[in-house]
């Protein structure tokens, strides 16, 4: 895997603000503006179903913003959000998420082939609130998302199809203390020939004795299961932490030559140091 190093050069002096209320005289906490140094680290397969697992370290500078209809930096998984609508029941937004690049000749069975680029995935998601709301300690939702998506090698983009994920997401809030959150996601992947191809496919001139050409097919990719937790060490720390299970067995590729595991596993964890945030809430 490509690895990048982001150093912070200047530190931003500490700030309280208290909360203040909104248009409705209803007291909010959450800033307008916050920036963060992010201490992150991942440990994922290089693409679904492969046995090469990568370890990413990275220390981020991270800019969060929470405007009415453009949110970002709120969620790891999601670069970018924009609310379209959002209700106590039904919420309706874009969403942009994106996933690191890899170096196909650091893997065993790509060696010789393209790399996997910078991939970004954006599109609609609709999700539908089957049980709490935003603002109670518990919430069940069911989300569905379309999104197409692109490859990046520099100023270089290539359309890679679409992507489509059925979700159902549990949220327990305050379970440990007040702000800290735990989340269970089921989710499954259903994707274009083109999205396929890219993680499966192997084109006639990379075809070798141990990896004959394949021409993926649109269907099935594999389901995720997802536990993760959000816990509050103090005003201005925060640690993020997940684990995941992907179940690629009964994939509609797993005939590829590319194809390994029926079963990949996954830990991300980073922790959140608040350097600044605004008045405004």
């Amino acid at each position: 895997m490509r690895r990048a190093s982001y150093f912070l050069a200047t530190a931003l002096l500490f700030c309280t603000s208290p909360a203040l209320p909104d248009q409705d005289g209803v007291e909010t906490h959450e800033p307008l503006w916050e920036f963060q140094v992010v201490a992150f680290g991942q440990y994922f397969p290089a693409y679904p179903s492969s046995a090469d697992q990568n370890l990413t370290l990275l220390p981020l500078p991270f800019p969060v913003y929470r405007g009415k209809f453009l949110r970002f930096g709120e969620d790891l998984d999601e670069l970018a959000s924009g609310q379209i609508v959002d209700t106590d029941r039904l919420k309706l937004s874009l969403g942009v998420s994106a996933s690191f690049p890899e170096d196909s000749d650091s893997l065993a069975l790509r060696s010789g082939m393209p790399d996997l680029d910078f991939l970004v995935e954006a599109g609609p998601e609709i999700k539908l609130r089957l049980r709490g709301g935003k603002q109670d300690a518990r919430e069940l939702n069911l989300s569905l998302q379309l999104r197409a998506a692109v490859s990046l090698d520099g100023l270089d983009s290539k359309g890679r199809g679409v992507v489509f994920n059925p979700e159902v997401e549990y949220l327990a809030r305050d379970l440990f203390g007040k702000g800290n959150e735990v989340k269970l996601r089921l989710s499954s992947t259903w994707a274009s020939d083109d999205y396929m191809n890219y993680f499966f496919g192997v084109a006639p001139q990379y075809a070798t004795a141990d990896r004959p050409a394949f021409d993926a097919s649109s269907g099935y990719l594999n389901t995720e299961l997802l536990v993760g937790l959000k816990r509050k060490l103090s005003d201005r720390l925060e640690f993020r932490g997940s684990v995941r299970l992907w179940v690629n067995k009964g994939s509609t590729n797993d005939t590829s030559p590319l194809y390994q595991r029926d079963f990949d596993k996954g830990i991300r964890l980073a922790l959140f140091w608040t350097a600044w945030q605004s008045k405004r809430r």
